[in-house]
Formats: C-alpha cells, structure tokens, sequence
C-alpha cells in the first residue's frame, strides 16, 4: 500500500499542469478534494457515471424520504453523471470523485465526514478504502459486480487489496455469478440482491402524442440506434439502402454514445439526406441526436430499437430502457459488460441477439412480423417487473448500516 501511496502521489505531481487544463472552477476544486458540503456527517454515495447514477436513482429517492434528517451527497467520476444527479433531488449535494492520492482523499474526508460509504457496483479505490478503515467508517457495495476481466486480476493482487476490503461491510451483488466472486476474493455478508438497473425511474409518455410532437406519422417505421460506437454507423450505412426497398416508411435515429464523435458520423453520412436533431424545424429520413440525455426520449417512440456498443467489442450498453418502453430490442453478440441483465431478457425471450452480418434479416423480421415484435416488448416490459424486487431487497440490508 505504502509503494501505491508513493507511486500516485508522485504522479500526481508529475501531472499536475494537465489537472490545471483538464479540470476548471468546481471540478479542480473537488478533484483536489476541496468538496464544501457543510455537514457534520454525511452519507456518502460513490456512482461513476450515468448508468451508475441511473441505476441507484430509486433506491437513493427512497433514502432521502425514508431519513429526512440525514444528509446525502453524491460523488461521480464523470460530468454527464454528476449532471443527472444534480436533477434527483435539491436535498442530495453532489461533487466530483477526487482523485485517489493519499493527501488528497483526506483531504476530501474531512470536509465529508462520512458516516457510511455506498459504492455503486465496483468502485473500489485504494486510498478511499484505507481511510476508511482507519477511521472505521463502514463501506458497502450495492449492486455490486466483478467482470470477467477484472476477477482474474483481483485474484493476482489479493495480497494487496484483501485488508482494503476490511472496512466493506456488507456486498449486494447483482446476480449469482457476481455474488460467488465476490465470496471468493473473501468479502463478508455477500447476497445476490438482483439488479438495481432493472428499478428503472424514467419518465413516461404517450407513444403517438410523442411521435406526433416529434413530427412523425403513425405510419413511419423509426428504428433507433442507441449509443452507437465506432464501427456500427458504417455497419448500419450498409443496410440501409435494402432496409429502404423493403420498408419505405423507414425512419433512422442515431444517438452516438459520444458527441464527440458527430464530425466522423456525419462523414459516414454526407451521401445521405441526414438532419441534426438541433435542426428540429426540418425533417428528413436520417435524425443524428447531438445533444446529450435524450435517448430514453427516442426509446419511447421507437418501433425498433437498436443497443449500441455490441457489434463490435465494446461490452455493450444497457438494454433495459427500450425494455422499460416495451419496444422490441435487438442487441449485437458484445454484450460482457451488462451480461447479467441481457441473459435475463434471452431467458424471458424479451431480446433479439443479432450477429452483425444477421442484423439485416433480424430488422426485417421484426417489421414483418408484428406478432413476434409485440411478443419481444411485452416480454422485455414483464422481466423488468419480474426483477423489481431488487429496490426493496437493498433498501432492507442498507437499513441496518443507517443509524
């Protein structure tokens, strides 16, 4: 531990003038651990980015009800994450995660003075976990989750990261799998408490009042990509022209998972008749999104949606908004890193795994067969019930930490 002290103190050092042009106003400030929350003691909630934030939503607006008298705060790795916390609750203060040096990171407990630490899913930091332990604060981990990558490496590195995890007091893990890793690399009071992704909180519309503000007819097929990533608009401009002969009332909607990838995207588009959402007075067959959280808004009017980040090796993202919206769901073979929840929707037939010379013929199908597409979104809006309970199972075993 003391060579890991060392090692990013020094390269925080060495890095220092490009904190300065990385970092700006409040987000220097609270990644140098200069968080000002101006509580005695507080709750402290860790969630790295969007989905993470997402996922917790609901279990953190059933704390902040259930202990008014309690102060919460929130940190994110990520800007877009800390964005969609700021919009949970004016009682929840929320900051940038500092960076995890030694000096640093006690500098950021003392202005915190946490009580208890929440981790969403597996952000486990040396020097965060350390202090904890000396000041015997507990730390839990809800949600909690090992990828196939990550555990062989834990395994390795046991010797270093065993009397870390002391102060973790307790694990929810999001599946079977995930709960019998965590056992192994020797957490205590490890249980399966299912998925916290599937207690989605999303806002609610009415399908043809939406496409209609939206500008399209009840007769257009919109099929949506979302959170496209490199590869998959090029695999997507390759079908197109066939999806047209066969669909002629065919709407294509591409949400990047990055913006700024919009100059490459559009590239691969200029021989088409594409529009920009911002453009939202003019109407054209090819809608690229360049603004930021909006998908679940497209997701909601879909007749196909289509998950990103799956055609080619990227993990995956989440395909339980579409499966909330009840819209028939086709993914790629890609899908490591939110496996739990796509072999739950492959279980309940709730999800179409499509290989990428495949993706044509699966698009069609669901076009063609209307009976099977209702099938798919029917089933995909059932398992998303069916694995509810999780929200009630963490919020039992988080109860017993709350003093």
């Amino acid at each position: 531990m003391l060579l890991y002290i060392c090692i990013t103190t020094l390269l925080f050092f060495i890095l220092l003038p490009y904190f300065h042009i990385r970092f700006k106003g409040k987000e220097l400030k609270h990644r140098f651990g200069f968080v000002d929350i101006g509580f005695d003691s507080s709750i402290w909630i860790h969630a790295a980015s969007v989905g993470e934030v997402n996922a917790i939503k609901p279990l953190l607006n059933k704390l902040l009800n259930k202990y008014p008298e309690k102060h919460f705060v929130l940190s994110t790795v990520t800007k877009t994450g800390r964005d969609i916390a700021n919009k949970i609750s004016p009682k929840l203060k929320t900051f940038f995660f500092p960076l995890d040096v030694n000096f640093i990171m006690k500098r950021a407990f003392n202005s915190i003075n946490p009580e208890l630490i929440i981790l969403m899913e597996t952000e486990l930091w040396p020097n965060m976990l350390k202090i904890a332990r000396k000041r015997k604060i507990p730390v839990l981990i809800v949600n909690g989750r090992i990828s196939n990558k990550s555990f062989p490496k834990y395994r390795r590195l046991l010797f270093f990261w065993k009397s870390l995890w002391k102060p973790v007091v307790a694990v929810n893990a999001q599946s079977d799998l995930n709960a019998d890793r965590f056992n192994l690399l020797g957490f205590k009071n490890v249980l399966n408490t299912h998925n916290l992704k599937f207690c989605l909180e999303l806002p609610e519309y009415e399908k043809s009042k939406l496409r209609k503000e939206m500008g399209y007819s009840k007769d257009d097929f919109i099929l949506v990509w979302g959170s496209s990533r490199p590869g998959e608009e090029k695999l997507l401009k390759s079908i197109i022209w066939d999806l047209e002969k066969e669909i002629p009332a065919l709407q294509v909607v591409i949400v990047p998972r990055h913006l700024s990838r919009l100059s490459e995207i559009k590239d691969i588009f200029k021989d088409f008749d594409y529009k920009l959402y911002s453009e939202n007075n003019k109407q054209s067959k090819i809608i690229l999104v360049d603004e930021m959280n909006i998908l679940n808004l497209f997701y909601a009017l879909t007749d196909i949606a289509i998950v990103g980040g799956s055609f080619f090796n990227f993990g995956g993202h989440n395909p339980l908004e579409p499966a909330y919206y009840g819209v028939p769901t086709i993914m790629g073979e890609y899908f490591q890193s939110c496996s739990d929840t796509v072999n739950k929707l492959k279980k309940n037939k709730a999800i179409l795994i499509s290989s990428k010379d495949k993706l044509k013929d699966n698009i069609l199908k669901l076009y063609k067969n209307k009976n099977f597409a209702e099938m798919l979104g029917q089933n995909a809006k059932n398992t998303i019930k069916q694995n509810s309970e999780s929200l009630k199972n963490n919020l039992k075993i988080l109860e017993q930490y709350i003093q």
